[in-house]
C-alpha cells in the first residue's frame, strides 16, 4: 500500500497546538504525528453522520521510485480530490499535468491493478466494474469487462515521471465508494404528472453539492434517459450566478433573466424540479428561486419554498394507503394489518382462478393470468365482473403501466400492451442480443423505464430499458437500449420496483440459493436480504415491506431484517 494513513486532521491540529503550548504538560503527552506504523483510518469530524466520509491523504513521490511504483503511486493519489488532484499531478511531467482532464469521466476497477513494463510504458490492467461519465452517470460493466491503459514514462533528472496518460480518472471501487455520493436530479415523465430521478455520482470534495446538482439539473437529462423524460426548463435558461449558496438553511438559486418569460405552468415545473433536487441535502430547509436577482413568482408557492413542497409530484409515485395483494384459489386478497380482505368484485370471489396478478397504480384495477393462459381484468368495485381481455396463450408475466393498460409478455408473441376492451398492440423491444428471450417486463411507476427479465442460454438476468412513447394518432410504445443494473447475479427469477431508483431482485450469485437483493440503480450496488425457503416471486414498493411468494403456498414479509410468514397465498404484488 502506498496510500498513507487517514487522520481526523480537524481535531488533531488544535490538540497538538494546545499541548505544545502548555509548559506544564509532561513530555510523554506532547505527542508528535507518527511517521511509521499501522495504517489507520478515521472519520471526518464535523459533518452529518449520514454523510461521513474518509478523506484520502495522498503520498507524494519518493526519490528512487521505479516506473511501476510511480504509476501505482499516481493511481493511489488520484483518489484524493484535494487541490484538483494536486498530489497525483506530482507524478506527471508538467506537460502531462496540463493536458490531464480529470473531469473526463471515471473508469472504476475491482481489486489491485496489475502493472507491467512494456518498453517505455507501464501497462495497467484490472477488471472493470463500472464507469462514471463526465455528467456523473454511473454505468455497470459486465463480468468480463477489463481496463487496459498505458502510461508512457520519461526520466526527469534521475526520477521517473508519467509523460502520457489516459484522460479522466482510474479509481478502484473502494475509492469510488469513499469519494462519491449518489444524488438524483429530477425531470418529468412525458405527461408532467410525476418526477423521474436521474441518478448522478458526485464527488464529496469539490464544488458545493447544491451548486453541482443545480448545474446538472439545468444541463438536462443524461443521454440515455433523455428520450423518455421532459424538463420544465426552457431552452437557454441557466444559472445566472454559477453558485447555489446556502444561508441559514435557505438555498438560493438565481436563474438567468429569461426564466421570467416562462408561463405559470413552466415556472411551477421549474420550481418542482429544483425543490426536489435540493431537498436531498439535509442542510437545505427551504429554497429561494430568483431570475437575475428578482423573485421568480410561482403560483401557489411562497418564497422561499419549504423543502417539503410539491408532494403531488413525488417520484415514488405510490398513492397514500397503498397495500400489498396476493392471489388464492378463492380469489384475490388485499393485505391489511390484521390479515387479509377479499377485494371487491369478481376478482375477490374466485370467479376466475388467477395464478399471477398485477394491480393498477390507483388500486382500482386488477389483471391476472389463469391456469389456461388467458388474461383477465376487473375493476375493484362491488359487483364488477371479471372480463377476459386476452385468449389463452403462453403468457409469462403481467403488469400494469401508468396508462392503465396491461403489459403481457407472451412466449410466442413477445411483449404486447392490452387495453381494457381487449385490443392488443405490440410493443417493440430493441437492443436485446441474439438468442435472448424476454420472460418478464415491469414498467416503472412513472412510466419512463422498464425492468426486463431475460433468458440467454441457461442463464437469466435483469436489465433496465427506457420507454419511448410516440404521441399522435399512431401512438406506439418502444422499449429500447436495455442496460445492466448489476454484475453479480447469475440467475434472476423475478424483479420489482422498490422505489423510483431502486429494485428488488429475486436471484442468486453463482450456484448459490435464491435470495432477495436490493439493487441501487444509481451505482449498480447490490445487497442481500436473504429469503424464505424456496422463493418463487417478489413484490416491492417504496416504504413498504418486501413480499415473497414461496413454494409452500405462503407469502412472507421482510421487516426489521427478518422474514416472517404473512398470509396464505401466492404472487404477492403492490400497485404499479
Amino acid at each position: 500500500m502506498t496510500r498513507v494513513r487517514q487522520i481526523a486532521a480537524a481535531a488533531l491540529v488544535p490538540l497538538l497546538a494546545l499541548l505544545s503550548g502548555c509548559s506544564g504538560v509532561p513530555s510523554s503527552l506532547t505527542a508528535q504525528v507518527p511517521t511509521a506504523g499501522q495504517i489507520e483510518q478515521g472519520e471526518q469530524i464535523g459533518v452529518d453522520p449520514e454523510d461521513q466520509f474518509i478523506r484520502v491523504i495522498a503520498r507524494e513521490p519518493r526519490p528512487g521510485m521505479t516506473s511501476q511504483e510511480v504509476v501505482q503511486g499516481f493511481l493511489d493519489a488520484s483518489a484524493s480530490f484535494d487541490g484538483d488532484h494536486a498530489v497525483a499531478r506530482e507524478y506527471l511531467t508538467p506537460e502531462a499535468s496540463a493536458e490531464w482532464d480529470t473531469d473526463a469521466g471515471v473508469a472504476v476497477y475491482e481489486g489491485a491493478p496489475a502493472l507491467t513494463e512494456l518498453g517505455s510504458a507501464v501497462v495497467m490492467t484490472a477488471p472493470q466494474s463500472g464507469a462514471i461519465s463526465r455528467n456523473g452517470r454511473y454505468t455497470v460493466k459486465g463480468p468480463s469487462a477489463e481496463i487496459r491503459e498505458s502510461f508512457v514514462m520519461t526520466k526527469e533528472g534521475t526520477e521517473w515521471r508519467i509523460a502520457q496518460l489516459p484522460q479522466g480518472l482510474l479509481l478502484s471501487q473502494s475509492d469510488v465508494d469513499r469519494a462519491f455520493r449518489s444524488f438524483a436530479v429530477y425531470f418529468f415523465n412525458p405527461t408532467f404528472e410525476t418526477l423521474v430521478p436521474d441518478p448522478r455520482m458526485v464527488p464529496v470534495i469539490g464544488p458545493g453539492l447544491a451548486t453541482t446538482l443545480v448545474r446538472r439539473l439545468v444541463a438536462g437529462p443524461n443521454e440515455w434517459l433523455l428520450p423518455a423524460v421532459r424538463t420544465g426548463f426552457p431552452a437557454g435558461v441557466r444559472l445566472n450566478i454559477d453558485a447555489v449558496p446556502i444561508e441559514s438553511g435557505v438555498a438560493r438559486v438565481d436563474l438567468t433573466a429569461n426564466a421570467r418569460q416562462a408561463d405559470d405552468d413552466t415556472r411551477q415545473a421549474i420550481s418542482q424540479q429544483i425543490v426536489w433536487t435540493l431537498r436531498q441535502l439535509p442542510e437545505v430547509q427551504a429554497i429561494e428561486i430568483t431570475a437575475a436577482g428578482q423573485p421568480l413568482l410561482v403560483p401557489g408557492a411562497p418564497s422561499p419554498q419549504p423543502r417539503d413542497s410539491w408532494p403531488a409530484v413525488d417520484p415514488n409515485g405510490l398513492p397514500a394507503g397503498a397495500a400489498g395483494y396476493a392471489t388464492r384459489p378463492e380469489g384475490v386478497v388485499r393485505l391489511i394489518p390484521d390479515g387479509v380482505r377479499p377485494v371487491p368484485g369478481g376478482a375477490g370471489t374466485g370467479e376466475v382462478t388467477l395464478t399471477d396478478i398485477a394491480i393498477g397504480l390507483d388500486s382500482q384495477l386488477v389483471a391476472g393470468i389463469d391456469p389456461e393462459g388467458a388474461v383477465w381484468q376487473a375493476r375493484l368495485f362491488e359487483d364488477a365482473p371479471m372480463i377476459r381481455i386476452r385468449e389463452p396463450g403462453s403468457p409469462t408475466s403481467v403488469a400494469f403501466d401508468r396508462a392503465s393498460s396491461v403489459w403481457v409478455v407472451d412466449a410466442d408473441e413477445g411483449l404486447v400492451s392490452v387495453s381494457g376492451d381487449g385490443t392488443s398492440v405490440p410493443i417493440t423491444v430493441s437492443g436485446l442480443s441474439k438468442r435472448t428471450t424476454l420472460i418478464g417486463a415491469s414498467p416503472s411507476r412513472d412510466g419512463t423505464r422498464a425492468l426486463l427479465v431475460i433468458r440467454r442460454g441457461p442463464r437469466t438476468g435483469v436489465l433496465l430499458a427506457r420507454i419511448i412513447r410516440t404521441a399522435g394518432s399512431s401512438s406506439r410504445i418502444r422499449v429500447d437500449q436495455p442496460i445492466r443494473i448489476e454484475s453479480r447475479l447469475e440467475e434472476v427469477v423475478d424483479a420489482a420496483w422498490s422505489g423510483a431508483d431502486s429494485v428488488s431482485v429475486l436471484g442468486s450469485e453463482s450456484a448459490g440459493t435464491l435470495q432477495v437483493f436490493d439493487v441501487d440503480l444509481a451505482r449498480g450496488s447490490t445487497s442481500s436480504n436473504g429469503s424464505p425457503e424456496a422463493p418463487l416471486s417478489v413484490g416491492a414498493a417504496p416504504g413498504l415491506p418486501t413480499l415473497v411468494g414461496a413454494a409452500d403456498g405462503l407469502v412472507y414479509e421482510f421487516s426489521s431484517g427478518l422474514w416472517s410468514e404473512r398470509v396464505r397465498g401466492s404472487a404477492p404484488t403492490y400497485p404499479g
